[in-house]
């Protein structure tokens, strides 16, 4: 939660809302540091219980909320939800959960990610509701009212423009004409860079800057959108996840530029085994997905982990040396037969994390064991079980 999510503190409560499990910026804590703050998230944890008791029935239930709040005298937002059976077959009384608290501080470090992540100048947060001119603000209301505003500046290209035309029109009429054409193909030059920058931006909003690959929005965003035709179609589709195997002693000895090199030659290889139709994407470090479109069997994904695997085998030529690195990949396919409020990405990291830990260097397809190529077993589900 911490590190991946950036929440600065997280609790768990029980049924009778005590705290069982306590997270301070990162790092384990007693669970009675809880009560230093529950006079101000005790209100969320109240409210979104009384929401779920007057539900009609236990699926028209909210199962979190969201309120801003002041913690410590600091803007934060805090989220409570409950925590509650994903298949629904464990029995649990309606508002008696337990529940998972998250806070998240709105200023500080969440304010310098905000301007550098989201492209967006001078974010700050302020307690009142004046701000410049060129300025906009978007007010942290909660049932008492706004608890204070983040504000940031806003780019008006047209008002630069338009000052700069200003002189301009001031000068002589005989030298209007000549004025205006030049004015005309500054405009002209001036609308090609920014439409340049705005092509340049959406770029890098989808695409991993290392590699050209998709990055981990596009991911999702396709992938949800193969959700959505699966519903209607059932046409099948799967995910791969991959971790590199001993890429971390590739840094450690060769250095991080050895490494960006392994890195772009991998999504190289990559893209070289799959569909026209199909998407690779580079998530984050050594972490790629494949969503591969249009799945006929079970034997295909098989055929494709196993090209994969065989290809990163393959050493890579890196500043006149070999490097030699694996794969663990971790399968998930679109199933009618699988409960589908588990989703894909969630099942294909549950089978990569057994890869992981059972050797690496193979794969594993959630729902049943997948052939392991270093050692050359197969595994039944008999023996394993389903994951």
């Amino acid at each position: 939660m911490h590190d991946y999510y950036g929440i600065d503190r997280t609790f768990v409560l029980d049924d009778a809302d005590r705290s069982i499990y306590a997270m301070l910026d990162g790092q384990r804590a007693d669970p009675a540091a809880y009560f230093t703050q529950a006079s101000v998230v005790e209100p969320a944890v109240a409210e979104l219980r009384q929401r779920r008791r007057q539900a009609a029935a236990a699926e028209d239930a909210p199962t979190a909320i969201r309120q801003y709040v002041l913690l410590e005298n600091r803007p934060a937002v805090v989220s409570v939800a409950a925590i509650v059976s994903d298949t629904g077959t464990i029995a649990q009384p309606l508002a008696k959960e337990p529940a998972h608290v998250a806070v998240k501080f709105l200023d500080g470090g969440f304010l310098t990610k905000l301007n550098r992540d989201f492209l967006i100048d001078d974010a700050r947060f302020s307690w009142t509701n004046g701000f410049g001119r060129h300025e906009a603000a978007f007010p942290l209301t909660s049932d008492g009212g706004a608890v204070g505003y983040l504000v940031w500046s806003v780019q008006q290209p047209g008002t630069k423009i338009l000052d700069q035309m200003t002189p301009i029109l001031r000068l002589a009429a005989a030298g209007i004409l000549l004025l205006a054409g030049g004015l005309l193909l500054w405009i002209h030059q001036t609308t090609r860079r920014l439409a340049a920058s705005q092509e340049q931006i959406e770029y890098m909003a989808h695409h991993d800057m290392l590699t050209g690959l998709a990055n981990r929005f596009s991911f999702q965003t396709q992938l949800d959108e193969r959700m959505r035709e699966f519903k209607h179609t059932k046409r099948g589709f799967a995910v791969l996840y991959l971790d590199l195997d001993e890429f971390k002693a590739v840094n450690d000895t060769l250095g991080h530029q050895a490494g960006d090199e392994v890195i772009r030659q991998v999504g190289l290889r990559l893209l070289a085994l799959v569909q026209e139709d199909d998407m690779v994407a580079r998530l984050g470090g050594d972490e790629f997905a494949v969503l591969r479109n249009h799945v006929r069997d079970r034997i295909e994904i098989e055929g494709l982990s196993r090209g994969i695997i065989e290809t990163i085998r393959t050493p890579f030529k890196v500043e006149h040396q070999e490097v030699f690195i694996g794969v663990s990949i971790g399968v998930a396919i679109a199933s009618t037969e699988l409960p589908m409020q588990l989703d894909l990405v969630r099942r294909a990291d549950v089978a990569l994390y057994r890869v992981k830990n059972s050797g690496r260097n193979g794969y594993l397809i959630f729902g049943e064991w997948g052939l392991d190529l270093d050692r050359n077993e197969t595994y039944s589900e008999a023996s394993q079980g389903l994951l």
